[in-house]
């Protein structure tokens, strides 16, 4: 198993591609999103140790990732742009990222700053890896759920809206915002098949009445 994990967040595939190959040589695992969707889905898909983040991207810029990232994560964060004024600079900072680098950058410098920070952080990464509610325990880097110490089998989306669940244990979560953080906002279905999978999540939860409807709103996890 690799030891460390890093998300790649450029829109430019040629770059993209040429820092991956780095890291891969270096025995690091990588993934890569071409937009600030995806980015922000892979980040709660794979726990990353570290993200290499692009600012001016489609979808979601740099800046919006950083902060949606930081509200839950002390991730190591590096960002790569070209935008070198020192008020772009200054605001990247505000996100208490770790670096913010300039292209065009050699590539073998990237590579050793982001293996610094690894390094420099691998006793204390807080990504989390595992959440522990109730009886649930979600093993994120196996993708596995387990309820009162069984396996549940869970489709791809099941697994995302339940572990979603589970990290905002308390909160009041509307259809819309699980319709969003789920199926993504560029993405339009309709919002009772939210109550499709609640169904089903709750069937695989037996008597575990862990998910509260919350009437004319969403749903609320409770233990």
């Amino acid at each position: 198993m690799k030891k460390y994990r890093v998300l790649i967040v450029e829109d430019e595939v040629k770059i993209s591609k040429i820092i991956n190959m780095y890291l891969e040589k270096e025995g690091i695992e990588t993934f890569s999103a071409y937009n600030g969707i995806e980015a922000l889905k892979l980040f709660k898909e794979t726990s990353p140790h570290l993200i290499c983040l692009d600012i001016m991207m489609p979808l979601k810029d740099g800046w919006e990732v950083a902060k949606e990232v930081r509200a839950v994560s002390n991730v190591p964060i590096i960002m790569l742009t070209a935008l070198q004024s020192e008020e772009d600079i200054l605001k990247g900072y505000t996100f208490k990222i770790d670096d913010y680098v300039v292209k065009p950058v050699s590539p073998k410098v990237l590579i050793a700053k982001i293996k610094n920070i690894l390094e420099k952080q691998k006793d204390d990464i807080s990504v989390i890896t595992e959440v522990k509610v109730g009886e649930l325990l979600i093993k994120i880097d196996e993708h596995k759920i387990f309820l009162a110490g069984d396996e549940l089998k869970l489709s791809k989306t099941e697994y995302d809206l339940l572990l979603f669940f589970a990290r905002n244990v308390n909160k009041i979560c509307p259809r819309n915002l699980l319709l969003d953080e789920i199926w993504g906002e560029s993405v339009y279905i309709d919002d009772r098949i939210i109550d499709t999978y609640v169904k089903n999540l709750r069937k695989l939860l037996k008597n575990y009445d862990y998910i509260k409807t919350v009437f004319g709103v969403g749903y609320r996890f409770e233990v």
